[in-house]
């Protein structure tokens, strides 16, 4: 099975064009199935194998969502192994994806942000103007913390208001923002090589993720915005219904956030009728 798994690795490596963290989920789901079998012919793998493995998997306590994924991992694998007829059947057809319970996104309000962003405003660290330039990116564009934290200064075409993130599976788009981000970018970029990472860490190393993540905390705690759930990622839930509540189609909404499906999308539909429930109390008559 090893082989195998080297050859599909290979695929999503070449003709898939992943990243390689993409890769390297899809190579731990797939090796620890791989363990769990032991050494069985793939060729001989049924169904009963892969509902024992998610058996297996519930035991340890993997949430629905983690057995979830694993089990689009292996469909994935074993629809690769069919189509290059390595065996005949795939052993994972027909076999039920754990359900899932969807949760609303998690998301901020235009007041929110707006008290969000005075905090950044009011900030006297040393990169205040590097985290202003981070927050409002994630406010406006809606991109994903790997997007924001892989962009380069060659990235962000000021003159065109244009910035170029890669996104999931390794593909590349341009994503518009207004005149006061473009210069701002223009200003932090000033001097500084094209090649260079847009945001830097006080090593002038390329910040990380984790360090995003704990700045947007810090800031969230300052303004005094206390909700459940709330992490960088929000901000992106936020743009997505902030955009819907202002009339934006959901097709556009796609587009600007990246997504692949408008099943996507059409989360946020959710948020925009909980919304409108609350505002038609306003045209209660007492």
């Amino acid at each position: 099975m090893k082989k195998h798994i080297s050859q599909y690795l290979e695929y999503l490596r070449i003709e898939k064009g992943l990243s390689e963290k993409s890769i390297e989920v899809y190579q731990r789901d797939i090796l620890e199935f791989s363990h769990f079998i032991k050494n069985f012919s793939v060729s001989r793998l049924a169904r009963s194998h892969i509902r024992g493995f998610l058996c297996f998997l519930a035991e340890k306590q993997n949430q629905p969502i983690t057995r979830r994924r694993k089990l689009t991992s292996l469909k994935n694998y074993f629809a690769f192994l069919e189509n290059e007829n390595l065996i005949k059947n795939s052993p994972v057809k027909n076999v039920a994806m754990p359900k899932v319970k969807e949760k609303e996104p998690s998301y901020l309000t235009e007041q929110e942000l707006k008290k969000l962003i005075k905090m950044v405003k009011e900030d006297k660290s040393r990169h205040q103007k590097r985290n202003k330039l981070m927050i409002r990116i994630l406010i406006e564009t809606g991109i994903r913390i790997s997007e924001l934290t892989n962009l380069n200064i060659a990235d962000a075409d000021c003159e065109s208001k244009m910035i170029t993130v890669v996104r999931k599976g390794g593909q590349k788009q341009s994503v518009p923002i207004n005149t006061e981000l473009a210069n701002e970018i223009r200003k932090l970029a000033k001097g500084r090589n094209a090649s260079e990472p847009l945001l830097v860490s006080s090593f002038r190393k390329r910040i990380t993720q984790r360090r995003v993540g704990m700045l947007v905390q810090k800031y969230l705690k300052l303004a005094g915005i206390i909700k459940p759930n709330i992490s960088v990622h929000s901000l992106r839930h936020s743009f997505c219904s902030r955009l819907l509540e202002k009339g934006v189609n959901l097709k556009t909404i796609q587009i600007l956030a990246g997504h692949k499906n408008i099943s996507t999308t059409e989360r946020y539909l959710h948020i925009a009728k909980s919304r409108l429930r609350k505002e038609v109390r306003l045209a209660e008559i007492h």
